[in-house]
């Protein structure tokens, strides 16, 4: 997944945070109040860009966005110590099976559809239409030949997962700062819940 950083200014933070907290021991735990908010912030933002993105794209395999070996995103939590947290994704091409497919016919092509609100399309190339095989190994997948001739055949690949996060992420990410607020204010909530509120 390419990069994309949303940047807070976290001392500033910090410091509203201690302005709400009551005595001294709590206020100690402004760095990690802040870390809690960030990483509850986190796992919101990859719910929602999870939800967003199955809503965008016909994805028939849907380990695709839970299995971190398919690119499925997972979170690096911040600390006190370190006020960062990450979402990550990383995985390659898939298989164009992942999507929405339609085997192909003795006349027309396998079919494919990649977003939701666009039609189904068939795989075709300078008339080599794509077709359903099952390999040796008991594998089924999309293939088509690479030219007239019977062989060599090859699978057909459509985008990786990070590819689709990343469609997503900017609409997801829009109401980032005010999601990391509400659980802010949670997290101080908590902390003077637990050590009583100032007289």
């Amino acid at each position: 997944m390419s990069e994309s950083v949303i940047q807070i200014d976290t001392q500033a933070e910090i410091e509203k945070i201690i302005r709400q907290l009551d005595t001294l021991p709590n206020r100690l735990k402004a760095p990690d109040v802040l870390a809690s908010a960030l990483n509850a912030t986190a796992n919101e933002m990859k719910k929602k860009i999870g939800q967003r993105t199955r809503k965008r794209y016909a994805i028939s395999n849907k380990k695709i966005l839970t299995d971190r070996k398919m690119g499925g995103m997972y979170t690096k939590k911040a600390t006190g110590s370190n006020g960062e947290a990450t979402l990550f994704s990383r995985g390659g091409m898939l298989e164009v099976m992942n999507y929405m497919t339609r085997k192909n016919t003795e006349t027309t092509a396998a079919m494919l559809k990649i977003l939701n609100d666009s039609p189904m399309t068939a795989l075709e190339v300078d008339g080599r239409k794509a077709f359903e095989a099952t390999f040796q190994s008991g594998h089924t997948a999309i293939v088509q030949r690479m030219s007239s001739a019977r062989l060599p055949i090859k699978k057909l690949m459509a985008p990786a997962v990070p590819m689709l996060y990343g469609k997503t992420y900017e609409e997801a990410t829009q109401d980032y700062y005010s999601i990391l607020q509400k659980h802010i204010q949670r997290e101080v909530e908590r902390v003077l819940d637990g050590f009583g509120r100032a007289a």
